[in-house]
């Protein structure tokens, strides 16, 4: 999954290396179909003629490259990231100017301890970074409090 900010035209060298060695894997993929990173994944899936993918959206399907399975993993936004990093047994995650929602699930994988790749961007100052995810780095300084309330919404 990845920021719908990201606007590169295609995936960076880093990601595409870890996409690669989970094809050369034969691992399914899961991935999202919003603007900007997802779509950028679903491209290069495509191209290198990959098949075992699934599309993982909301309410409605918005794009399918590939057209590969789908799946329904939530109602919204949050219910389905959520549920794919539930499902997912590694991640891939371009971050891009400190994306709150990106933040969010990063803080989840990390506590969930899944392994994930992070391609993390800035556009200012034009910078990028890659590598695992730091178990030690907070992602998200809001992610306890938020996940407090949602689980108290979830028991009203």
């Amino acid at each position: 999954m990845g920021s719908s900010a990201f606007k590169a035209r295609e995936l960076p060298v880093e990601v595409k290396e870890r996409i690669d060695l989970a094809i050369d894997r034969g691992m399914e993929i899961i991935v999202g179909e919003a603007q900007g990173a997802s779509r950028l994944y679903q491209d290069y899936l495509k191209a290198k003629g990959y098949r075992n993918v699934v599309v993982g959206h909301a309410v409605r399907l918005r794009y399918n490259a590939g057209k590969w399975k789908d799946m329904q993993y939530g109602k919204d936004l949050k219910e389905r990231e959520r549920k794919m990093i539930e499902d997912c047994d590694s991640a891939i995650i371009i971050w891009m100017n400190n994306s709150g929602v990106i933040a969010e699930n990063l803080e989840l994988l990390k506590r969930l301890g899944k392994p994930t790749f992070l391609y993390e961007y800035s556009s200012k100052p034009n910078e990028a970074r890659a590598g695992e995810l730091d178990p030690r780095r907070t992602y998200d300084p809001f992610y306890h409090m938020k996940e407090y309330y949602r689980k108290r919404k979830a028991t009203n």
